[in-house]
């Protein structure tokens, strides 16, 4: 198990208040930033602990308006908080504790084949939160995009060249089908697709983790992410040192990092590795493999 304490402070350090709100920086002497401050909190949601979710909102009420990717992570913000939350015309609109806010949100038009033009992660890197599908994803999850059979079609499309495809763009593009699903679509895998996900699944899959292809070695919290996701969805088990590879990326000041060979903590990196090990912990209870489990 990790150092929980030390996560605790971990997360407490990087609290920064501006005005009457509160947000969180992975950078000491940067501003608050709402991607960063969605990580927090999250985490914060996993570990069971108290989030300051009144400041929070004080913050997001603070924008004069936002971005793609700063009003998915504020819906995602206010969704841990309880709040009625939905976008409107243009607008991320909540009510909160009897109180209703409304901030204009700008969404790009671009046409939604675009995304399917590229392998993959292009200028981002490694980055689930910022590739091309995610911000797909996240037109999805807001509702500007309405699911449909065309959308769906391009995912099934995408998915006949697996073999080319890595573990974070194959786990990006099932999200997206279970969100067309989640929101009254029909984007159902056929078994055909299921086979070739197990198998190219299982050619990622190492004894600590998972890698980006088949002909890929190295692991990182990323590609362990999306791996464990995938396995999930297919009712699958993790390699059996899943659990030992995630408490080993915990560095000295409480927070993850993104590979076993060293670098900094992030409150993404933490994000992902305690949503890995609560699914994980999740799962012993469930099955009755803890103490006092049958």
């Amino acid at each position: 198990m990790p150092d929980i304490q030390a996560v605790i402070r971990y997360l407490e350090e990087r609290q920064i208040r501006i005005g009457s709100g509160l947000g969180y920086s992975f950078v000491r002497g940067l501003p608050p930033n709402i991607r960063d401050t969605y990580f927090a909190m999250s985490s914060l949601k996993t570990l069971k602990l108290p989030s300051p979710d009144e400041d929070i909102v004080l913050f997001l009420s603070g924008y004069d308006h936002y971005d793609l990717n700063s009003g998915y992570f504020a819906k995602k913000c206010l969704e841990l908080t309880g709040a009625g939350v939905e976008y409107r015309d243009g607008n991320i609109w909540w009510r909160y504790m009897g109180d209703e806010s409304i901030i204009p949100c700008f969404i790009p038009k671009t046409p939604v084949s675009n995304y399917f033009r590229y392998d993959l992660h292009g200028a981002y890197g490694e980055n689930i939160f910022s590739s091309p599908l995610s911000a797909l994803l996240k037109r999805i999850d807001l509702g500007e995009t309405a699911p449909n059979s065309g959308l769906a079609n391009l995912i099934h499309t995408f998915l006949k060249r697996i073999g080319n495809r890595d573990i974070m763009t194959l786990f990006m593009a099932l999200e997206i089908l279970n969100s067309i699903n989640s929101k009254g679509g029909s984007a159902r895998l056929t078994s055909g697709e299921l086979q070739e996900i197990r198998v190219f699944l299982r050619r990622c899959t190492t004894r600590n983790g998972y890698t980006a292809s088949p002909i890929s070695s190295s692991i990182t919290i990323e590609r362990v992410y999306a791996g464990h996701k995938i396995a999930k969805y297919l009712g699958l088990s993790d390699p059996s040192g899943l659990s030992s590879f995630i408490n080993s990326l915990q560095n000295a000041n409480g927070g993850f990092r993104r590979s076993p060979f060293g670098g900094i903590s992030t409150l993404e990196y933490s994000h992902l590795a305690l949503n890995i090990l609560s699914d994980i912990e999740d799962k012993r209870v469930n099955c009755g493999c803890i103490r006092g489990g049958v």
